[in-house]
Formats: C-alpha cells, structure tokens, sequence
C-alpha cells in the first residue's frame, strides 16, 4: 500500500516539475535540452567543485537564476559585439537560434548553449569574452567528459577537475 502511494506521489511530482518547464520556456520563448531539465529537476541549482555553478530558471538567488542571468549576459555581449564584431560571431538567443546560458564559474566564465538548427552546441566563453571553446555535445555530455578528462577546456583552471568531484545544491 505505501508503495502506491509513494509511487503516486512521484508521478505527481513529476508532472508538477513538466507543468513549471512548460510555464517557463512558454513565457521566455525557448524550449531546454532534456538533459538539463532532468539535470536541475534531480539535483536543482548549483556547483561542481565549488566552481562551475549550473543556473536555474526556478532560482530564487538572480545570480543562479538563468532568466536574469540571460538579460544581462546578452546586455554586455551585444555591447562587446558592437566594438569588436569579428571577435563575437554568436548572436543571442532570438527565439529560435542564439546562445543561451546555463552555467557560470568563479573567474567569471560563461557557459551558453549555441541554438543553431538542429545542432546544439556548448559554447565556454572566459571573462571579459577575451576567448571562446565551442563543444557540439549536450550538457550532459559536455560536464561528464570534462569531470573525467576526457575533454580538456583550457579557459578552466587546471586544477577545477580532482580525483574527488562533487555537487553542491544551493
């Protein structure tokens, strides 16, 4: 008897956490990788290593919070690409195409997502967009291979990845 219940309780969280995702990409206009969804519904906002934070829609806290973090991510790059255009090829997320974010780190990198089409790409850009790395893989993809070195992005610091990793939920 308990477990029908629990398991009932599952599937109404579930379908409540679909109906938040569904209410979000409707108002902002985009629709999140799968991954992501699954990455932030199973372990919500927060940070690899006390280092890369993973940003959320839901988040309470504006930096963490990648609506809020998108508007002025997209302030400052669309400022830097009007002065430097041939150093800021990416457009901003419009809708259909364009970087999005979902990730920050302590030295003030940025991690988007490139929507172009039907690739999706991850882009790393350092602070101050002095550099870019660009990925075509998922999120998922892209944090797995990196925690377990077989990608490198040499924007990190090399001593972001040990033997040890770990995730903090805010």
């Amino acid at each position: 008897m308990d477990y029908n219940i629990n398991r009932l309780l599952q599937i109404q969280q579930r379908n409540n956490k679909k109906n938040l995702w569904e209410e979000v990409e409707k108002k902002i206009g985009i629709t999140f990788p799968e991954d992501y969804k699954l990455f932030i519904d199973s372990y919500g906002e927060g940070g690899i290593n006390e280092f890369l934070w993973i940003l959320s829609p839901f988040s309470e806290n504006e930096n963490l919070n990648s609506i809020e973090q998108f508007k002025l991510m997209q302030d400052a790059y669309i400022s830097m690409q009007r002065e430097f255009p041939e150093q800021f090829s990416f457009d901003f997320y419009n809708g259909k195409s364009g970087l999005f974010p979902w990730g920050v780190t302590d030295n003030g990198d940025e991690l988007f997502w490139n929507f172009n089409g039907d690739t999706l790409e991850i882009v790393v850009y350092e602070s101050r967009y002095v550099s870019n790395m660009s990925y075509i893989m998922s999120m998922e993809e892209f944090l797995y291979k990196l925690l377990k070195k077989e990608i490198e992005c040499p924007i990190f610091p090399d001593d972001f990845i040990s033997e040890s990793n770990y995730y903090e939920t805010i």
